[in-house]
């Protein structure tokens, strides 16, 4: 009977070892993403790349950027801490007065721990001197309330990004009514941007404790174009609250 027990038990491990082998660290899967496919304005102009890696287990990956233009990015290092997708991003700023920059990529090469080659994220750039481009624009105002003149002489930023990247900003000190307004004209080109408010640091001196909460709205999109050149009315309003007793917010 004992021994009959033994084979048993020797059969079970041999079978677990034959349906259960260890998996080997794989990556499964590699993606890229552009921020802009094409864009046609003033130069040099900045594209953001965005890679998605997929990996079945726990382990270290080794890849690199490739470039159309036969550039490659130092050897980079991606630790997996269990199976899943890590995301790295990287960008690329080309042109410069006049040009054409059609049909560039960049992709993601796995060197490790399996040889593997992500699509290509091609865009093409339009190169258009200063003087000769269209003129684009991006305006609005910045309110705070019925409230707003205590927030008089505090200052607000806004940012316009495109491809995730801060493309320009402008500082605003706000009036006596806690009003403002912006313009955003060259270089701005054909394509989405973004809009957000962020607070400066006050430099005045007051013992009233304001604390900046955002803006309504949170963020701002607009689309330029060859026929819809000029985004007006892109209004925001301070969000804030008052209290002496709170800590210094702003």
């Amino acid at each position: 009977m004992q021994g009959k027990f033994i084979s048993f038990v020797l059969l079970f491990m041999a079978v677990t070892l034959v349906v259960s082998p260890d998996i080997a660290f794989r990556v499964t899967a590699v993606s890229v993403q552009v921020s802009e496919r094409e864009f046609s304005g003033v130069c040099p102009h900045r594209f953001t790349f965005t890679g998605h890696i997929r990996a079945n287990r726990r382990g270290t990956v080794r890849y690199r950027w490739l470039r159309s233009d036969g550039a490659t990015s130092p050897e980079k290092i991606l630790v997996f801490k269990a199976a899943g997708t890590r995301t790295v991003s990287t960008y690329w700023q080309l042109g410069g007065g006049t040009g054409s920059y059609p049909g560039r990529w960049q992709a993601i090469e796995i060197l490790a721990p399996n040889s593997l080659t992500s699509n290509r994220a091609v865009f093409s750039l339009n190169c258009v001197p200063l003087m000769m481009a269209p003129t684009y624009e991006i305006s609005g105002a910045i309110d705070s309330g019925p409230d707003g003149n205590l927030l008089a002489g505090r200052q607000v930023k806004v940012i316009v990004r495109r491809g995730g990247a801060t493309f320009l900003s402008r500082s605003i000190t706000l009036d006596t009514h806690g009003r403002g307004s912006y313009s955003f004209g060259r270089p701005l080109g054909g394509g989405r941007y973004q809009l957000v408010v962020e607070k400066l640091p006050y430099t005045g001196s007051s013992t009233l404790n304001v604390c900046f909460r955002g803006s309504e709205p949170a963020d701002r999109w607009v689309e330029l174009s060859t026929t819809n050149r000029h985004a007006i009315d892109q209004d925001f309003t301070i969000l804030f609250v008052i209290g002496w007793d709170r800590g210094p917010c702003w």
